[in-house]
């Protein structure tokens, strides 16, 4: 997600590289370069010396307005010389009208300095030099805490063309993480260590190799998380730390670790044209296209969106706009995506959502394929169609967006006659993969798995249980021929999951028969897979 902009009309400068992206104009190819050495090491304490505010302005009444809107909101603010670093390098690269460079250029520069936060808000005031700065500075970062619970700050304040321009920069940590090397030796791993704050469990690291593969590492409940992250290849791997929070899944770290390489000095913007645009219609189409391009350069397959999906997302970019928030779950509602679909009556087996804003569909594009959490959901291989809800935030003058992405997996229809012999021959693979014998195909068990399956449909009242109980009675006298017998249900959406269910890998398991359905219920959605699977053991 790119870094907010709250642009004061008094703000209009001509400043930074001569070349740049900003909307409506055409970027041709330009290099960065870091203004300092980069630090060793990633470090989530703040150095115990430093400026919290840079420049030669008016320093005190930044200080005693970010006082005062942390005071107002609850909440404790934190001041880290390095972001008063990271908006002093900010300001030197500050737009026309004063935008803050992209997200990939103020991410460079975040990891130069060695912070392990996701991409930091920028506020931006051009103010005369009466001006009351306290004022000003006091209820900006005051709405931007109604937003979101940031924790750290840093700040400059420098004369430019009359004015003085005043930037912040606002970030939210909300773990702590162990030193990590920016830089390790080809082959080392990367130790991620760290723990979480009051309120977060369940940690995940999820990692982009330098082949494209996006691992995720669980680690355990929390809140402590202990993962070495193994490096086949040299190259930079994107390392993020992702947890539930109170609003969903939240990104607690994101950081690049170079293995075998040395970190970069410099960062290259590639040439782009992009056109702003004030209508959110549009948006969402550059915003699907994009995302299909990527899937087809990965070699997957593209996805159609399902209105029904696109309502769902919709209405969550909706209740985000309306209720001044940015975060998975409802802050009004409190339900989570999964919630979301479910009350729509859509039925699926997986649930993915990526939200984003910027203000153009390229710069929400890649601000979701900088993260590798939101990259891997965009390039999942499990997921067959897509939702998007666009719409416009209109603020300071300027047209945001605002995007919700929703991933899922529905039931396409199958054929029903070769399904059975499909789910026998991938448990096969799978028990042959844990050294079990083949199982033995026996036409008694699959008539009555196969009944009992398309009785699932047939009477709605029927639990899963129910329809396992009907199968074995069904099997009549011929129940007699097994020394013992066992079934199984599941509803799926793809075959796949159904060779996977556990009690067909037990080892003295001699006989199965499969029974394959597909149908709807109110409780199932359409084209659902209902599979009964009866296990006999040899007399």
């Amino acid at each position: 997600m790119r870094a907010a902009l709250l642009l004061f009309p008094t703000l209009l400068l001509a400043c930074g590289p001569a070349v740049r992206t900003r909307l409506g104009t055409e970027r041709t190819d330009t290099t960065i370069e870091a203004p300092a050495l980069g630090a060793p090491r990633y470090t989530s304490e703040p150095p115990a010396e430093g400026e919290l505010v840079r420049g030669g302005g008016d320093g005190d009444g930044v200080l005693r307005g970010v006082a005062a809107a942390a005071e107002a909101r609850g909440v404790r603010l934190t001041g880290d010389p390095r972001l008063a670093t990271l908006a002093e390098w900010i300001a030197a690269e500050l737009g026309p009208g004063g935008e803050p460079p992209e997200s990939e250029v103020l991410d460079f520069f975040s990891s130069t300095l060695g912070l392990p936060d996701p991409t930091p808000h920028v506020i931006v005031h051009g103010l005369p030099d009466r001006a009351a700065v306290e004022d000003h500075v006091r209820r900006s970062v005051e709405r931007f805490l109604e937003r979101r619970s940031y924790t750290h700050w840093g700040a400059v304040v420098l004369p430019r063309s009359g004015l003085w321009i005043v930037v912040i920069t606002l970030s939210s940590r909300v773990g702590s993480l162990e030193p990590i090397a920016r830089e390790l030796p080809a082959g080392s791993p990367i130790s991620v260590r760290g723990r979480l704050d009051e309120g977060y469990a369940n940690p995940v690291v999820v990692v982009q190799t330098p082949g494209g593969d996006v691992p995720r590492l669980p680690a355990g409940p929390g809140p402590e998380f202990d993962v070495r992250v193994p490096t086949d290849a040299p190259g930079r791997y994107q390392v993020e730390v992702l947890a539930r929070g109170p609003l969903g899944e939240a990104v607690i770290a994101n950081l690049p670790v170079y293995v075998g390489v040395p970190a970069p000095s410099s960062i290259s913007l590639a040439a782009a044209a992009e056109t702003a645009s004030s209508d959110p219609a549009e948006v969402r189409r550059e915003l699907l296209a994009l995302l299909n391009e990527t899937r087809r350069s990965e070699g997957l397959p593209e996805l159609a969106c399902d209105p029904r999906a696109d309502a769902v997302a919709l209405a969550h970019s909706e209740d985000m706009l309306a209720h001044d928030f940015l975060a998975h779950r409802s802050a009004t509602t409190g339900t989570s995506p999964a919630d979301r679909v479910t009350a729509a009556g859509l039925h699926s087996g997986l649930v993915l959502e990526n939200i984003g804003r910027d203000y153009t569909a390229a710069g929400i594009h890649r601000g979701l394929l900088a993260s590798p959490g939101h990259r891997s959901n965009l390039l999942s291989a499990g997921v067959n169609v897509c939702g998007l809800g666009v719409v416009a935030d209109e603020s300071d003058g300027r047209t945001a967006f605002i995007a919700t992405q929703l991933f899922m997996r529905f039931a396409l229809p199958i054929d029903v006659a070769a399904a059975p012999a499909e789910v026998l021959a991938a448990i096969g693979r799978a028990r042959a993969a844990r050294g079990a014998p083949a199982l033995q195909s026996d036409e008694n068990l699959r008539a009555a798995a196969q009944r009992a399956a398309e009785g699932f449909f047939l009477d709605p009242s029927l639990s899963q249980s129910d329809v396992v109980d009907r199968a074995g009675a069904g099997l009549g006298g011929f129940a007699m021929m097994f020394r013992r017998l066992g079934g199984v249900m599941a509803v799926v959406a793809t075959l796949d999951e159904a060779s996977t269910l556990e009690p067909t890998f037990e080892d003295d398991v001699s006989y199965v028969g499969i029974g394959v359905a597909q149908g709807s219920r109110p409780d199932t959605g359409e084209n659902a897979i209902a599979v009964v699977i009866l296990l006999g053991w040899a007399r």
